[in-house]
Formats: C-alpha cells, structure tokens, sequence
C-alpha cells in the first residue's frame, strides 16, 4: 500500500512538471501573429494579440509598438475609439496622438499626405524647369 501511494505521488508529480513545461509563447509570436492576422483583415484577433503582447509583456521589447497598434486598429478597423483614445507617453506617443486627432479622416485627407505632395509637386516643376533650360 505504502508503495502504491508513492508510485501514485510520483507519477502525479511528472505529469504536473510536464503540464508545466508546455512552451509559453513569446511577444514576438504574439505580435507577428497580429501582423498576420492584419494581413488577413481580421481585425478583433490582431487587436487581441497585441493586447496579449501588454498583459503578458508589459515592458518587454514590443509592448510600445503593441499599444500603438491596439490604438491604430481599434480607431481605423473596428471604430471603437474609446479604446483607441489610450495612448503612453513613449516614443509612438506623438504617432498616437495624430492619430486621435485624424480620427475618422479619410486617409487621402491627413494633413501630412497633402504637405508631401505639394513637396512633391514642387520638385517635380523645378525638375521640369531644370530639363527645359539644359535643352
């Protein structure tokens, strides 16, 4: 009797180290598979992996871009801009930031797209100018 019972605590005590070792994913799984499931338009589950990346990894390596991307998806995919509204003080914060005040814009209208391309019409008339005085 007495053996079975240490026979018994043994093999509990493997199994429970064994269900133990199971691999933990790491934040760069997470958000690569917020990357991919961005690539597939859905939406809910890259937004749910970048949160896992800040529940589990709240100062690890990708935790500032995570919340970026939970801000970007829940304001330009699933419209919850409550959500979207939380933003750190970090280096995506300024990014976050224009991005809480573009709420809603169609993306042809963002200020910066329209300052590039009055840039880019700029240098292509003076390339124009250039070309016709060196014929």
């Amino acid at each position: 009797m007495k053996r079975g019972i240490i026979f018994l605590t043994m093999v509990s005590t493997v199994l429970l180290v064994l269900a133990g070792c199971g691999k933990k994913e790491g934040e760069k799984e997470y958000f690569e598979r917020a990357y991919q499931e961005m690539g597939k338009e859905q939406w809910s589950e890259a937004e749910k992996n970048f949160q896992k990346i800040l529940d589990i990894y709240p100062n690890g390596e990708y935790a500032s871009k995570a919340m970026f991307m939970v801000g970007f998806v829940n304001a330009n995919y699933l419209k919850n801009y409550d959500k979207a509204k939380k933003y750190p003080n970090n280096e995506l914060a300024d990014d976050a930031k224009y991005e809480l005040e573009h709420l809603g814009s169609d993306v042809d209208d963002l200020p910066f797209l329209k300052e590039e391309g009055a840039k880019d019409s700029v240098v292509a008339s003076n390339s124009q100018k250039s070309a016709v005085r060196q014929q």
